[in-house]
């Protein structure tokens, strides 16, 4: 039984056909990391979450620390404006002092005015009064009505429990504030300020507690963090606890009987003191469970979706497989459209092989069209050249040529002979690339040219370092060049062409044509670009011929610039490597 029961097993956990293996591995690779990598790092993550926790709500309570602590010092800074000295006591001084009365109504005057302006620019100031000991009217100069109780009241003892003192600075505990208008929380500071000869005087401070101490309430609207001010002395003077804290136990008294519940954080001010804030329980540790959950339902998705995915395993998988090749031999015959493929399997590397022999015949016929684009490139080229019968004209040519001769009409021969050297240069049967001095040359045939047909000579000066004239270069580059400063550059024979090749860089040709004429106006640049432009070209096809040469022989690597401007002339600078790379000699134009 035994024996018969082992391979059925292994055969129901591990069966021959593909649906089953792909079940029983999706399951295992699915729930596997789920027991290792999941339950593992629980323990850290939870660990992670707790830190994170703790880390926001003490970074909130350190925030709140620094905040009273600049709430003290922007009580003392505005204590000293106050001070015999500091701004405002020396008016205080005349007022008390003086028996004039007009003289006590001005210093009383400015002092009010002080007062209001020290207000406005200090907002987190609630309120101030000073407090003349011995004085029938003690109060005085108070920023807003006092409560009632306070009229009569000393402030020698001072009549609210002492937070910290330093020196003359009386900081008090949390207190209800005086000012009758106000409701609030506050924490105050008295200072004596001597006057004269043993006078002396206190000014009170008071500033609202709930701007520093911030109020973070729950989505029910509860408050969800809570508060205690303890001393130096780790007696507590200030608590909003929804239960009642005695006012001077001690910090330690309270944590052990009724804190239970929270979870607290100190920051410690300069002069000892701390601000606790305490959390509930609840509330501190509704993050961690609402991570918890998540964690669970992640944990319950991908348990679902392993089940889910192994019941999907035979229509996503097997069936398509059949489909698939089915497809490609379609394509393989009739060009059908074929799907994307994933080889892993043995049928899936059966369709990959078709795939693959597809591939091979697309990237030929890729190989194919590449080849032929280039070729088209050249026939463009080649095709604005061949733009006449070169065989027709150049027998005709010739013919004129011998019967100038014979008639004696030796500029006219002289004329036909420098014509048909230009054709046979321009359009001859000779290789597209030439040397910079067969192009100068070439360039002199062409000024002798058009020196013969307008009957007088151009000023055209051709410039080129020695040591580059055999660097090779696409043929009829410069007559272009020169051509469009002489037909939309010069207005007359007096004006200037300049012509310099010269070295521009470390491998690198500049060719710059110059001319003094009337220069050119954007547009028409464009137009001579493109090769649009409608003035005639003589024999020349234009700007855009240079360019397509450039594009065809050297790619990215030379550049061609225009620069005119009105009443000034025009410069055309072509930037070429001293190399022509991939392209070998071009059979074009005349047959001799």
């Amino acid at each position: 039984m035994k024996k018969r029961t082992t391979p059925g097993l292994l055969k129901w956990i591990w069966p021959n056909k593909l649906k089953g293996r792909l079940t029983t591995l999706l399951v295992f690779v699915t729930i596997t990391p789920i027991i290792l990598i999941g339950f593992t790092s629980y323990y850290w993550f939870y660990n992670v979450q707790m830190e994170k926790v703790s880390a926001n709500y003490q970074l909130l309570l350190d925030s709140e620390r620094d905040a009273l602590e600049k709430a003290f010092s922007n009580l003392m800074s505005v204590s000293q404006l106050l001070a015999i000295g500091g701004g405002i006591g020396d008016n205080l001084t005349t007022y008390l002092n003086s028996e004039d009365p007009r003289v006590k109504t001005e210093a009383f005057l400015t002092i009010d005015k002080s007062l209001t302006n020290i207000i406005y620019s200090n907002p987190g100031i609630q309120g101030l009064f000073f407090y003349f000991a011995g004085h029938p009217n003690p109060i005085q100069f108070e920023s807003a009505p006092l409560k009632p109780k306070l009229f009569g009241m000393a402030l020698e003892p001072n009549p609210f429990k002492s937070f910290y003192i330093a020196g003359q600075l009386y900081y008090s505990s949390p207190h209800p504030s005086v000012f009758n208008s106000s409701q609030a929380t506050v924490i105050s500071l008295t200072r004596s300020i001597p006057y004269g000869s043993g006078g002396m005087y206190y000014v009170y401070l008071e500033t609202n507690l709930n701007q520093y101490i911030a109020d973070v309430s729950d989505p029910s609207g509860e408050q969800a963090i809570y508060h205690l001010l303890v001393g130096s002395d780790q007696t507590v003077h200030y608590s909003d606890l929804p239960f009642a804290v005695q006012s001077g136990a001690s910090l330690h008294e309270v944590q052990t009987s009724e804190l239970r519940d929270y979870r607290q954080f100190t920051a410690t001010g300069k002069n000892g003191w701390q601000l606790v804030s305490l959390v509930p329980k609840n509330v501190y540790e509704k993050e961690i469970k609402q991570w918890q959950i998540q964690f669970a339902l992640v944990l319950f998705l991908s348990l679902a979706l392993t089940v889910g995915a192994a019941s999907y395993v035979w229509r996503m998988v097997y069936r398509p497989l059949q489909r698939m090749n089915h497809a490609m031999n379609r394509f393989s015959q009739k060009g059908d459209h074929l799907d994307r493929l994933k080889p892993g399997l043995e049928e899936f590397e059966m369709l990959h092989t078709s795939f693959r022999e597809m591939s091979y015949r697309i990237g030929e016929l890729i190989q194919e069209v590449e080849s032929k684009e280039k070729r088209r490139g050249e026939l463009e080229v080649e095709k604005l050249i061949s733009q006449i019968n070169p065989h027709f004209l150049h027998n005709t040519l010739n013919t004129i040529q011998w019967l100038a001769l014979e008639q004696g009409q030796k500029e006219i021969y002289d004329l036909i002979k420098v014509f048909t050297r230009v054709l046979q240069y321009n359009m001859g049967k000779t290789s597209m690339i030439v040397t910079i001095r067969e192009e100068i040359a070439a360039l002199g045939d062409y000024i002798q040219l058009q020196n013969i047909r307008y009957d007088h000579r151009f000023n055209v000066q051709v410039a080129g370092e020695a040591d580059i004239q055999d660097v090779p270069i696409p043929r009829f580059i410069l007559q272009p060049l020169v051509e469009n400063a002489l037909y939309h550059g010069l207005v007359s024979e007096e004006g200037t062409i300049i012509v310099d090749i010269a070295r521009y860089s470390d491998g690198l040709i500049r060719i710059r044509v110059e001319d003094d004429g009337i220069g050119m106006e954007p547009e028409k640049i464009g137009e001579l670009l493109k090769g649009s432009s409608g003035r005639g070209m003589g024999i020349g096809i234009g700007l855009n011929y240079v360019k397509k040469m450039l594009d065809v022989y050297y790619g990215e690597l030379a550049s061609m610039r225009i620069e005119s401007e009105k009443g000034a002339g025009t410069t055309v600078t072509l930037i070429i490597p001293n190399t022509v790379k991939g392209e070998g000699p071009h059979v074009q134009g005349l047959v001799g």
